[in-house]
């Protein structure tokens, strides 16, 4: 069974979307749940902390934001401009569900309307969120719900009308129906636990044998379990460098 994190940066979001999908009763995905907190500083600490523990096939994000002039249901969210970097990153598309949009991300809350320059919706932790998927290679979906008009309605935030919107905005339903027909479609997750329990392994040495075994794959043509048996009795950091050493004799200098 695929596993999936809903995240939300609030636990009044969290609940909201949490009712709304159990009582769909879904059957064919393990669904877990989260909140990171408000800012993109939260966000990547407290996802990158649950990350480093916990395993998923796809990660959602879902939660309200603002809007400058044009408002819809709610959209997913192609690209993310971030206010304090003048940075921008694409999220992948992955399932075809809601009108692709660009959203601007702030550290602080937005209360005037052309520092956002063409962008019309805005949020406080997309940017965060992305980077932190990107950086552990997991499939991702960013679902955003305008709820307040900058500024007239951010400084008197309507919480009652954010939870109805995030119960009714989107089509939990069909969102999950897609999510679980792309994860069939992909392959099977390697299974790096039977590397790992052989080894007392850090998280960063956890990532390090990860990129090696990808680089095995690239370059070898031979089973990496072939390898690994014949060395798994070695010490883990022998093993590693060993691991690096033999690659370094298949790469063209």
């Amino acid at each position: 069974m695929k596993k999936i994190l809903i995240v939300c940066a609030l636990s009044a979001e969290l609940n909201s979307v949490k009712e709304t999908v159990k009582n769909l009763k879904i059957r064919d995905l393990k669904i877990n749940y989260f909140t990171t907190g408000i800012w993109n500083y939260n966000t990547i600490l407290n996802l990158t902390r649950f990350l480093e523990n916990n395993s998923f096939d796809l990660v959602i994000n879902i939660g309200v934001c603002g809007y400058k002039t044009e408002k819809i249901d709610a959209f997913q969210v192609a690209r993310i401009y971030n206010l304090s970097n003048s940075k921008e990153v694409i999220v992948p598309n992955l399932i075809d569900f809601l009108s692709l949009e660009s959203i601007a991300c702030s550290e602080k809350i937005v209360t005037d309307n052309n520092i956002l320059k063409e962008e019309n919706f805005v949020d406080m932790e997309s940017y965060g969120f992305e980077m932190v998927c990107d950086s552990f290679k997991i499939p991702r979906i960013l679902l955003k719900i305008p709820v307040d008009k900058i500024w007239s309605e951010t400084k008197n935030f309507d919480f009652e009308k954010a939870k109805l919107y995030l119960s009714k905005n989107i089509d939990y339903k069909t969102m999950l129906e897609k999510i679980s027909i792309y994860l069939e479609k992909q392959e099977d997750k390697i299974d790096f636990e039977k590397y790992f329990k052989d080894f007392n392994l850090t998280f960063s040495e956890k990532e390090i044998l990860k990129k090696l075994y990808f680089r095995y794959k690239s370059l070898v043509w031979s089973d990496f379990d072939i390898y690994f048996e014949e060395n798994r009795y070695l010490n883990k950091k022998v093993f590693l460098k060993g691991l690096e050493e033999f690659l370094e004799l298949y790469l063209i200098k």
